[in-house]
Parts: structure tokens; sequence; C-alpha cells
């Protein structure tokens, strides 16, 4: 499924996923969109631009996952990304971002891989080699979020006024990115968790792999896609998480 306001745009991707024999449909808006999947379970994939009229693809993004109905996977094209805009993408589920101009053969070989894997349900549980973590109070976990979420807005905005030479650390970035995962059931894939620690990839790498070492974050290669790998907090992540957001938010209060 292809969704995009520009028409020249939605016409030339469905005349290059038919020349390559990937069957498609293409809608202009997202309300239609969202109306053919009710009618149609045999969508696999969606491909939507961001700012679009009266519902921008973040919203058809979140529409489309909150359906009771597995979901397809999908992915996000925009002519204005930018790093604040492709988490938010990634939050809500996105399996990939491509910036245009788009790189057709790219998101062909993208597009023919996420067609063939299945539809998203639900986070793969964890390895049955790992030790569950002790069940949590919704009532704790929900304000231990809600401190996370507002941590990572203060970064943001010190980000913005105060730019790259106080940077915060790429690893307390992932750290609370994947608590937020967690209370969402979510899945991050190593990429998407790179960029949303805002550091450089290679740096944001690097930190990811000291992360794991350290015990805090554990990495999952994904079975219908080697290509693409898991990061998930340990027991251990979370429990730091839960001290952290005691302490400091407890200071800060």
């Amino acid at each position: 499924m292809i969704v995009d306001d520009d028409k020249a745009t939605t016409e030339a991707l469905a005349d290059i996923f038919a020349r390559e024999k990937i069957p498609c449909c293409a809608f202009m808006r997202a309300a239609p969109a969202i109306a053919a999947l009710e009618r149609n379970d045999s969508i696999r994939v969606i491909l939507t631009d961001v700012a679009m009229p009266e519902m921008s693809g973040l919203e058809f993004a979140k529409a489309v996952r909150n359906r009771k109905q597995a979901a397809p996977h999908i992915v996000f094209m925009s002519g204005r990304a930018n790093v604040p805009m492709t988490v938010s993408a990634l939050r809500l589920g996105a399996v990939d971002f491509f910036a245009k101009p788009l790189r057709i053969s790219e998101l062909v070989a993208r597009i023919r891989t996420l067609v063939e894997l299945p539809q998203v349900t639900t986070v793969r549980p964890p390895s049955r080699s790992e030790a569950p973590a002790a069940p949590e109070n919704r009532k704790d976990t929900d304000a231990r979020r809600a401190w996370a979420l507002r941590e990572l807005e203060a970064i943001n905005k010190r980000r913005k006024i105060l730019g790259a030479q106080f940077e915060i650390d790429p690893g307390w970035i992932m750290l609370l990115e994947l608590y937020d995962a967690h209370c969402t059931q979510r899945p991050y894939h190593v990429s998407a968790l790179c960029l949303a620690s805002g550091a450089p990839h290679a740096t944001a790498l690097r930190r990811l792999s000291q992360m794991i070492d350290a015990g805090l974050f554990r990495r999952e290669q994904d079975p219908g896609d080697a290509r693409r790998s898991w990061v998930f907090l340990t027991p251990e992540g979370l429990e730091k998480v839960a001290s952290c957001a005691e302490l400091i938010g407890a200071m800060a209060s």
C-alpha cells in the first residue's frame, strides 16, 4: 500500500512496483487507505509519506497500530526528514525511513524483503535462556515511563539550545528509549536505536556494544531478516532505570 498526497510520486511508485511484480494499491489520503485496510487483510507493507493533509503519516501509522488486526510493516518516506521526525516514526513501530529523493533500488529491495515477512503482532518474547524480569506494578511502571519521557524531552530541548558542545551520553538516551519501548511492548531495532541516540552511527554502535557488555542491553538477530537485529533491556537494565527514576525523580520533585 502506497500513501502519498503527491500524485506524481504515487503514480511513479505504483508503476515501479508493478514493473517489479510487487502487487500494490495507492492512495493520496490516509482516510481511504485505512478503510481499505479494513476490507483487505492481505496488505503486508505500507509505504507512507509523513507530511500529508487531513491526517499526517505519523497519525496514520498510529491509527494502523491501534487496530485489533495484525499490522502491516510500515515504511516512512519524507522530503523534510529530521531526527525528531524519524525517531517519532520509529517509536510508532516503523521498520524503516527513506528520505526523498528516494533511492529506488534500495527501496524496492527493502519492500520485497518486508512483503515476505510475517505481519507485526507484538514484540517477540525474550530468549528461553533468559530469566524473566520480576513482574512490575503497573502504576509504578507508568510513573517511571512518564519520568523517562520527560527526561528525553528535556534532552531534546537542551540540544536545541546548547547544540552539540554539551551532548548527552548516547548510552543514557538509549537506556531511556528502550525503557519506553519496554513499557509499550514494541521492538527497537539497532539502526533505529542508534539514530534515536543522536550520536554519529559509529559512536552509537560502540556505546551500544558497551551497554551490552555491561549487561544492561541484549541484542537478538531477527530470524526473518538477517540484516536487522533487535535490542531489549535486560532485567538488570530495567532495575537500573527503576532506580534512576526513583532517585532522580525524587530529587527533581
